[in-house]
């Protein structure tokens, strides 16, 4: 499938990127046009595949999930959790993430999108990947919006048109790689970005 960059809502985007850069200043978004370029460079495969999924009603596993549920697209947010539900037999179609928990789980998905930003793009080895990025996208790479690894999931569902989403395993209160104040904005601002999706899709969290 060829390729083109999209943002699929600029003004989403900007909404984000304004409340992240606000609560979290101390990120490295001088180096996020690099990221973009660099995933540019790395070539990549086109989101449209994803669209030969049926989204109507995926579940999203978070790293800390326990539950299992049925749905029509099973998605692992990073690589950690999609070696966690092939442990217990499940099969990933899309795993989501920046490769910073346990990268090699990307492989297990049928489809891997990698996010790439100022603090990792010179780590992401090229791949038969989606690469999305964080700024204005250049060649085959995408903004989907949002700013953490669960709630970048949740707005590729939107976009991908789900009517509903069940997420398991979306805790806030537990941090399973590191418990620091960033994190805990981080955390902060996926909680803030979940609710507000609650507006345009169904989202039942277990």
């Amino acid at each position: 499938m060829a390729c083109r960059p999209i943002v699929f809502d600029p003004l989403e985007w900007i909404y984000v990127m304004k409340l992240v850069q606000s609560l979290l200043p101390e990120l490295s978004y001088e180096r996020d046009a690099a990221a973009s370029q660099t995933a540019a460079e790395l070539g990549g495969v086109s989101i449209d595949v994803l669209r030969d999924l049926d989204w109507g009603s995926p579940v999203v596993y978070m790293p800390p999930f326990s539950k299992l549920a049925d749905g029509t697209v099973v998605v692992a947010v990073e690589g950690y959790t999609a070696r966690k539900l092939e442990r217990r037999g499940v099969s990933v179609d899309v795993v989501v993430g920046d490769m910073d928990f346990q990268p090699e789980g990307f492989r297990l998905a049928r489809h891997a999108v990698v996010h790439m930003h100022g603090d990792n793009y010179w780590k992401i080895p090229r791949g038969e990947w989606i690469y999305t990025v964080q700024t204005w996208p250049v060649g085959c790479s995408y903004n989907i919006s949002g700013f953490t690894d669960g709630d970048r999931a949740l707005y590729l569902a939107h976009y991908m048109g789900s009517r509903e989403v069940i997420v398991s395993g979306f805790y806030p209160h537990v941090v399973l790689k590191r418990d620091d104040e960033i994190k805990r904005k981080k955390l902060k601002v996926a909680s803030h970005l979940l609710e507000r999706l609650k507006s345009r899709m169904g989202i039942k969290l277990l």
